[in-house]
């Protein structure tokens, strides 16, 4: 598995076979400047360097990709029911903090139906696909960008992996999918009002204080769910309310169902986030998705897969070893101290917040000090609720850049991690987070990274 060859030229004039393919991406540098400035208002491709193009990958491999992410999600599950019934035993099982889950029925049931929505983080090691994280929930970033970069480059440009090869498409819209699954996980009528709460912590840059700008571009959103029967609308979320009947309502309008879009424990207190939690509590309310989805994304259920391995059929043994990176809990010993394992072997680790998401508090051991590495791990140990994983070497792809102040047109071999949006286990679009001239070893774009794409070669 992994990326190709790229030749394409701007479709500005003439039917699409008129034009012969030009060289991407440093045979043109007005090509190449004019491909990057497809990635406008796209947060995350907003740094000092933007690609002239998505990743390209072969739709035999985008299938497999989502095939393996299906099967992963499925073994985490099982590893988790191994071990809690509830969403409240979960919680406990985890150790996590009861009051970063303010919107969690500790009494509702686990299985197969929080499994909704999930985009997990894929690094490809030596054309294997190695998974470092599985985020399951409905607040996962990108579905829009990954959506808008495929339909900018598919309506401007006329591409091909080489001449007189394959056409290029794209994958199902994860904006459209999501929709579908949003109805179908409430079980909602044709006509329902769902309210996408308008949040401030965690927003797009400019987004989170302006609940115009929030609605105006999450425009494409609220026309994808009405072409699938729902009323989507935005309220601020601090400003929710429920009536004596205990429904919820939203400036005077009742709701019919919540999409949450946001990760409740860092919105703050508010006397909105208290109605919703109790509309939520009482059943009053229906919300995609809820919680508990959550806790599944804590790195632990990854440990847990490995803690089960001797006890998991040969072929589910097979492919936690292949496709998961050793993932062990990080334990203080009986005095207190970190492993000495895990302070000797720093090149092949990386210590990672068990319940952290966005690449904060991530340290590859490789890109620090010995003594750096140390003492992050002996804090995380002190601090409890951290994983070590296995370092995984990824694999490089060559891109080409645009600086965007300069205009220096540049290639490089950058790293990068694939993210397949899975909307009731079917695959849909797919976010691309990859390395720049200039980025971090952490691929995210707090850390540098770009925010990207792909489009498929082949049927």
């Amino acid at each position: 598995m992994g990326a190709v060859g790229w030749a394409c030229r701007t479709d500005t004039a003439g039917p699409a076979e008129a034009a012969a393919p030009a060289t991407e991406p440093s045979g043109d540098a007005e090509d190449a400047r004019a491909a990057a400035a497809l990635f406008d208002g796209i947060h995350g491709a907003d740094g000092p360097w933007r690609p002239v193009r998505p990743l390209l990958l072969p739709a035999d491999d985008y299938r497999r990709t989502a095939d393996l992410s299906a099967r992963a999600a499925r073994l985490m599950l099982d590893a988790v029911l191994r071990r809690a019934r509830t969403a409240g035993e979960l919680l406990a099982a985890l150790g996590s903090r009861p009051e970063a889950f303010p919107l969690l029925d500790h009494d509702a049931l686990l299985g197969g139906h929080l499994l909704a929505a999930i985009r997990p983080d894929i690094l490809m090691e030596r054309g294997t696909p190695r998974f470092v994280e599985l985020n399951v929930d409905s607040a996962l970033g990108g579905v829009l960008q990954a959506d808008l970069v495929t339909d900018r480059f598919l309506r401007r440009y006329r591409c091909a992996p080489l001449p007189g090869g394959p056409a290029l498409t794209a994958p199902p819209s994860a904006v459209e999918a999501r929709a579908e699954a949003l109805r179908s996980f409430l079980a909602l009528p044709s006509g329902a009002a769902v309210l996408l709460p308008h949040f401030r912590v965690g927003n797009l840059p400019g987004l989170a204080e302006d609940p115009a700008r929030f609605a105006a571009w999450l425009a494409p959103v609220f026309r994808s769910a009405r072409r699938h029967g729902i009323e989507l609308f935005s309220h601020p979320l601090e400003n929710l309310t429920t009536d004596r009947d205990g429904r919820l309502r939203a400036g005077g309008l009742p709701v019919d169902g919540v999409f949450r879009s946001f990760v409740s424990h860092s919105q703050g207190a508010s006397p909105g986030l208290t109605a919703l939690a109790r509309a939520v509590s009482t059943g009053a309310v229906g919300m995609f998705t809820p919680e508990a989805t959550m806790l599944l994304t804590n790195k632990k259920t990854l440990a847990w897969l490995w803690e089960d391995l001797d006890r998991l059929p040969p072929r589910e043994r097979e492919f936690v070893t292949a496709h998961i990176p050793r993932t062990v809990r990080l334990e203080p010993t009986a005095g207190g101290a970190a492993p000495r394992e895990a302070l000797t072997g720093r090149s092949r680790l990386v210590l990672k917040p068990a319940d952290g998401f966005g690449g904060r508090g991530v340290v590859i051991g490789a890109a620090v000090s010995d003594d750096t590495w140390h003492a992050e791990v002996e804090r995380a140990a002190r601090q409890g609720g951290h994983v070590l994983q296995e370092r995984v070497e990824p694999d490089r792809v060559r891109l080409g850049f645009v600086h965007t102040s300069s205009g220096e047109v540049t290639d490089a071999e950058v790293p990068y991690v694939l993210g397949p949006f899975l909307y009731g286990l079917r695959a849909s679009g797919m976010l691309v987070r990859h390395g720049t001239p200039s980025a971090g070893p952490v691929l995210n774009a707090g850390a540098g990274a770009v925010m990207n794409s792909v489009l498929l070669v082949g049927a």
